[in-house]
């Protein structure tokens, strides 16, 4: 029996080589059937808005049509961040408003998705440790897959 320690890259071993596409993929499809949910599951506001923040974030990893993805909700955070309308109101600014929706505002899985790719996006843009501590948490599963 082999001992399986938790350290980066130590789950590749069991579920084998994967890349930041690959797993970009499987998450698209996550995000595409749990928000239409045809089936028996169906993801929840809350769960949505994870599902989208773990995308972004593995977008940003990727290349490909999955790193235009991620560059696309990067650039509404710094579209937003860098707004004189809104008053030049910073990436950290989008991030804590971004928060506030996601406590505060009706949300439905599909809009839980979206909003959660914009909290991935503004989150790994945002300069400040609590920014890159919540990046790093959300990381966590792409470093042990070795992603």
């Amino acid at each position: 029996m082999q001992d399986v320690t938790i350290a980066a890259g130590s789950l590749s071993g069991a579920v084998g080589g994967i890349s930041a596409g690959g797993v970009s993929l499987v998450l698209i499809i996550v995000m595409v059937y749990g928000v239409i949910g045809k089936g028996k599951k169906k993801l929840a506001s809350g769960p949505a808005q994870i599902v989208g923040i773990f995308g972004e974030l593995a977008f940003l990893r990727s290349t490909g049509f999955t790193r235009n993805i991620g560059d696309a909700f990067h650039s509404v955070v710094a579209g937003l961040a860098e707004n004189p309308a809104l008053g030049n109101i910073g990436m950290t600014g989008v991030a804590l408003v971004l928060i506030a929706l996601s406590l505060f505002a009706r949300i439905v899985p599909a809009s839980g998705v979206f909003l959660g790719m914009l909290m991935g996006a503004a989150f790994q843009a945002a300069d400040g440790s609590i920014w890159q501590a919540i990046v790093q948490i959300f990381s966590i599963p792409f470093q042990m897959m070795g992603v």
